[in-house]
């Protein structure tokens, strides 16, 4: 303990109050979660704290102020470790400037390893993307970077002028590219050591996933909406259980573009049937609403006598919505997926998918459950 090197946490701010007889109160206020922590002591301990800059010992700092005995030393930096306020410094750690805010972050709130573990284990992670669209394309700009460098980008979709709106990873002179092409270089420029792998391709009932999904792959993103994203999730998710390979499936998408999205990892989650079973069951007594239209053969004929293009007619109908939109559902999502990358001991696996209601202002909240009367793997 006395031969190693402490530092301070960087999100700390400290405050020293003095009082009588050599007194002072030690105010650790921790920027991260506004978390305070108050402490009356001898001002000698303040002046050891002084000193815990990480570039000497224990020992060397002792040896330097003098009047301290060792056992209360030692308990000290017992406390503080418990508390933790400091960390060790370990001179065989690769400095990593770049992450240095996040890694500190990750300090205050992966509390079962330390930041540059966390950080290590993020770089060396593997994600899959099936459809690269204006939410899914945040969260891989998002996960880039916060430090993933290998992405598998999956999407036949090339770049329309409409795309510009939400999808922030898209140019004006871009359109008519591949998506997969256009996000792969655009992550290439955040970080150049980042790999991707492309398909250009489109999910269907006889995909073999087989060819897009390795097993070295730690998440698989689902952003195949399309035609309806519980049915590509019910596929994807039935393939991935078998290899116990994660999949998140994202929000964001029709009239919840600001919903964040759901991890499916059984037996910690529920399985993707018993999700798509938990929707089934809350959209039982739920009916349409339709709006009546006046002699819709006036409009039919209206219809008829225009000449549309089938990239027009791609364009038509939708939620409306804006790109901050998107932006929100693919922070909300990433948030949740960075702590379960990283390997966090306290991640809770609660299958909730979170809402924003802009016109309210409130979150709701929907959990998926297991459906033990129903699904023989849950009830297992």
């Amino acid at each position: 303990m006395l031969n190693k090197k402490f530092k301070l946490q960087d999100t700390l701010d400290v405050y020293i109050s003095e009082l009588e007889n050599d007194k002072v109160i030690v105010t650790f206020s921790r920027m991260t979660t506004r978390e305070r922590l108050e402490i009356t002591t001898h001002r000698d301990v303040a002046m050891f704290l002084a000193c815990l800059n990480g570039k000497q010992t224990t020992l060397e700092i002792l040896n330097t102020l003098g009047h301290f005995d060792i056992g209360q030393a030692v308990k000290l930096l017992d406390f503080l470790r418990s508390k933790h306020l400091i960390c060790e410094i370990d001179n065989n750690a690769i400095e990593n400037s770049r992450y240095s805010r996040q890694i500190a972050y990750f300090d205050d709130m992966v509390l079962n390893q330390s930041g540059n573990e966390s950080q290590q284990k993020l770089q060396n992670k593997h994600i899959v993307i099936i459809g690269c669209g204006a939410v899914t394309g945040a969260m891989a700009e998002i996960l880039a970077r916060a430090g993933v460098e290998k992405f598998t980008l999956i999407d036949d979709r090339k770049v329309r002028q409409s795309d510009l709106l939400r999808h922030l990873f898209c140019r004006l002179n871009q359109i008519g590219n591949y998506k997969t092409d256009i996000l792969a270089d655009y992550l290439k420029r955040i970080n150049y050591k980042i790999q991707t792998k492309i398909f250009h391709e489109k999910l269907l009932p006889q995909t073999d996933l087989n060819n897009w999904i390795t097993d070295d792959v730690d998440l698989v993103i689902n952003g195949c909406d399309e035609p309806y994203i519980g049915h590509t999730s019910l596929k994807i998710g039935r393939f991935l259980q078998k290899k116990n390979i994660p999949m998140y499936v994202m929000g964001g998408f029709d009239a919840h573009l600001m919903s964040s999205g759901e991890l499916v990892f059984s037996p910690y989650t529920p399985c993707i049937d018993c999700c798509q079973q938990t929707f089934q069951k809350a959209l039982t007594n739920w009916k349409p609403t339709y709006t009546k239209v006046e002699k819709p053969e006036i409009l039919i004929k209206e219809i008829n006598n225009i000449s549309i293009s089938q990239e027009q007619l791609w364009d038509i109908g939708g939620a409306g919505g804006l790109s901050a939109m998107s932006l929100f559902s693919a922070n909300l999502s990433c948030l949740r997926i960075i702590q379960f990358l990283v390997g966090d001991d306290n991640f809770d696996y609660k299958t909730e998918r979170y809402e924003y209601l802009i016109d309210k202002g409130e979150m709701t909240v929907f959990e998926m459950v297991k459906q033990t009367n129903f699904c023989g793997l849950c009830n297992g």
